[in-house]
């Protein structure tokens, strides 16, 4: 995957890495723990969800950011990330 060969490339170690990511899904619900709302459609911003997706908003952009700006730096195409990135806020409801 884009992340194990940037972690790869950084000389992390990537049973190390994947032990960290397990246990922060399990702490953290992993992917499925946005998964509260019956629909898909845009939020509205008096909606309690809003907020709540909003600061996730907000870290997964710092964090892409990062992981893009790392990769750049050592030679790495990350498409996948930068998708991510431009996709997030809609991808969570948020419009705009």
């Amino acid at each position: 995957t884009e992340a194990q060969r940037l972690a790869e490339a950084a000389d992390l170690d990537l049973l190390a890495l994947g032990r960290v990511v397990r246990h922060t899904d399990a702490v953290t619900g992993g992917p499925g723990a946005i998964m509260h709302r019956e629909t898909t459609a845009p939020l509205d911003e008096d909606d309690f969800w809003w907020a709540v997706f909003d600061h996730v908003r907000a870290l997964g952009e710092k964090d892409l950011t990062y992981a893009i700006e790392l990769a750049a730096a050592l030679g790495i195409e990350v498409p996948l990330a930068r998708l991510a990135r431009a996709n997030l806020a809609q991808g969570l409801g948020l419009q705009p």
